[in-house]
């Protein structure tokens, strides 16, 4: 009897130093993303344009990717890849098909690399300084596996990015509008890989 007692005194006493050491105290949440994803308080255009540069196409990061949109997000791709997509793919482009068509591509491509090389003109800053409007070059290569790739086993997509953001009350950046255009290359754009894993929704 004495050694369960003494035994059950051990249990308290271990218990007890772990609770101390903070064994049992919840854990700070992440920031938004998948687990072991770093998304930036986007407290700054630059913020989000990082968390899109790191998390595009990442499965992981999907939903920084997303937390990066704001609820009036909309889409419009470069005029000549709509009249080639025909009918209405690139219909009503909003947060929620944005967002659905980021997850397809992530959960198929095994490599990505997104850049904004440049900025091609002069930003367009509101009076109140709450909205900017930033002019990119980019460059984006994926990697699909050949037997599923919808677009080519490895692919350089390029065009130039118009993309608004907007400060809301919160003091936190969004991206309200993205236009998507040809910059003369020959390369397909960000909008047609868009428009490729624009499936079933």
């Amino acid at each position: 009897m004495g050694e369960k007692r003494a035994l059950g005194t051990l249990v308290v006493l271990l218990l007890a130093l772990a609770a101390g050491c903070g064994l049992f105290k919840p854990r700070d949440p992440r920031p938004g993303g998948g687990p072991g994803v770093h998304c930036a308080t986007p407290n700054s255009p630059d913020s989000v344009v990082a968390n899109v540069l790191d998390h595009y196409a990442e499965f992981a990061g999907v939903s920084c990717y997303a937390d990066q949109l704001d609820t009036a997000f909309v889409f419009r791709p470069d005029f000549t890849d709509s009249v080639e997509a025909g009918g209405t793919i690139f219909a009503d482009w909003t947060k929620s098909v944005e967002t659905t068509d980021a997850n397809l591509l992530a959960r198929n491509v095994t490599f990505h690399a997104v850049s904004f090389d440049t900025e091609y003109a002069a930003r367009v800053i509101s009076a109140d300084s709450r909205t900017q409007i930033r002019f990119y070059a980019y460059r984006l290569t994926i990697h699909e596996p050949a037997a599923t790739a919808k677009a080519a086993p490895d692919t350089l997509f390029r065009g130039l990015a118009d993309i608004t953001f907007f400060m809301g009350g919160n003091a936190q950046w969004h991206i309200t509008n993205w236009v998507d255009k040809r910059d003369g290359s020959g390369a397909r754009t960000w909008g047609y890989l868009r428009r490729v894993y624009r499936v079933g929704f």
